[in-house]
């Protein structure tokens, strides 16, 4: 079964905001590739699966890039699958180590997908078998996903009824397909889509062509089902998100006003926001409050929330940001585009705007109101101030203002126009604190 994912791209200029994104190369030959797939191990090593943008979205080049120094370098290479596997077209891919990664593979035309391994850092990869996929009609492989070194989860379309779903725990030497007691039913040529899953723990959701989302608390070994406001997520062009088990982000691709956020793992959804976020991308910060949008078609761009999407601050407009991937608030990524071997191909979070101020016990910095009309106190706890700087989110000095060991300070922003700063305040002993304010 052949199944096109509708992925919308527009070539623009790569000229990423300088404060957020930092422009690395991912070293692909072959100019306009982007990345369907990102996988951050840890802060040093990351993989990605190459997509070809110059036309029709094209999986079946099978091509991979992998950083070992915190995503500053990147080093492509192929993906063999060996015989017969010219039509497929990989999926998805779940790296744990900078040797070891899983991809999935599917058929755009003919051949038989599943689940391949490589243990030599992407030098040759193999096919395991135990995770069947094996109905040429209805075998579809739509993703794969590690926890660690050992379990893992692996999933497709409807074959005989049932979601095809796999499981491992001796890292893919043998994988059990979960009986169909524990998947609820499929409806009528529901089927899933490539890059339409989540990952929060041990909890995974997958979405479906009914709109539906499929869910697993225990690493994919039973599951339950939910509608959600989607009907059926646009050929997969509609994304979700999930910062925990129960906190998550929808957008709807075709209704760009449409933000539905839920608090009890997908099973019900309320509307959050309708303006100030890009509706191609979607990602949060594990585990935060935090989240970045961003478009991979037109209007192209990004933005952030610091509130579950209630409210967005844009980062940069006109360019492109595909797949995105975060492990925590000072490092992630966005999929671009590279030109050349040497330029572009993906930009690396420059861990300024959702990183948390650092506060130490004996140097506590409280600034209010804020939102500020103007006026804004600063208060220490212990540690004198000695300066305070505001900076746009260019990273332009806008404000500055120096002190005489004091621990109680006024700012006279008024001249300041409504927006976001950052302000940054340093003690007589040379500490610094960077905190994010609002001008009304």
């Amino acid at each position: 079964m052949k199944k096109l994912l509708l992925f919308v791209i527009t070539m623009s200029s790569f000229a990423a905001s300088a404060q957020f994104w930092s422009d690395k190369a991912t070293g692909f030959t072959t100019a306009n590739r982007t990345l369907s797939g990102i996988s951050i191990v840890d802060t040093n090593v990351i993989w990605a699966i190459a997509l070809d943008n110059s036309a029709t979205p094209d999986y079946t080049i099978k091509e991979f890039t992998k950083s070992t120094d915190g995503g500053e370098t990147w080093t492509s290479g192929t993906i063999n699958l060996g015989a017969n596997t010219t039509g497929l077209g990989i999926t998805s891919i779940s790296a744990v180590s900078d040797n070891i990664a899983f991809i999935s593979a599917a058929p755009e035309t003919g051949d038989l997908g599943g689940i391949w391994k490589t243990v030599d850092g992407g030098l040759s990869w193999a096919k395991l078998t135990t995770a069947l996929f094996s109905n040429p009609i209805e075998s579809y492989t739509n993703f794969v996903h590690f926890w660690d070194a050992s379990s893992g989860v692996a999933g497709g379309d409807t074959e005989n009824g049932t979601f095809e779903i796999y499981t491992t725990l001796d890292a893919g030497a043998t994988w059990t397909r979960v009986v169909g007691a524990n998947i609820p039913a499929s409806l009528v040529d529901e089927i899933g889509f490539l890059g339409m899953t989540a990952v929060a723990g041990n909890t995974f959701w997958f979405g479906t062509s009914a709109g539906r989302i499929f869910k697993s608390n225990d690493k994919g070994l039973t599951w339950t089902v939910a509608q959600s406001p989607s009907t059926d997520f646009n050929l997969g062009l509609d994304k979700f998100t999930f910062s925990d088990a129960n906190n998550g982000l929808l957008m709807n691709y075709y209704n760009t006003t449409a933000l539905y956020k839920t608090t009890d793992g997908g099973t019900n959804w309320i509307s959050v926001a309708t303006s100030g976020f890009f509706n191609t991308n979607i990602a949060y910060i594990p585990g935060t409050s935090k989240v970045i949008s961003a478009a991979s078609a037109t209007p192209l761009g990004s933005s952030y929330s610091l509130d579950n999407g209630l409210t967005w601050t844009t980062i940069d407009t006109g360019v492109f940001h595909g797949t995105l991937a975060f492990l925590n608030d000072s490092f992630g990524f966005s999929a671009g585009f590279n030109t050349n071997a040497t330029t572009g191909g993906i930009s690396k979070y420059t861990g300024i705007v959702l990183k948390n101020p650092s506060f130490n016990s004996n140097y506590e910095i409280s600034a209010y109101p804020n939102p500020t009309k103007g006026i804004l106190y600063l208060k220490s706890g212990t540690a004198s101030i000695k300066e305070a700087s505001v900076f746009d989110l260019l990273g332009k000095e806008v404000y500055k203002a120096n002190f005489s060991k004091l621990n109680n300070i006024n700012l006279d922003l008024k001249s300041l126009e409504t927006g976001v700063y950052l302000l940054k305040v340093t003690s007589v002993s040379g500490k610094t604190e960077t905190i994010k304010i609002m001008k009304n």
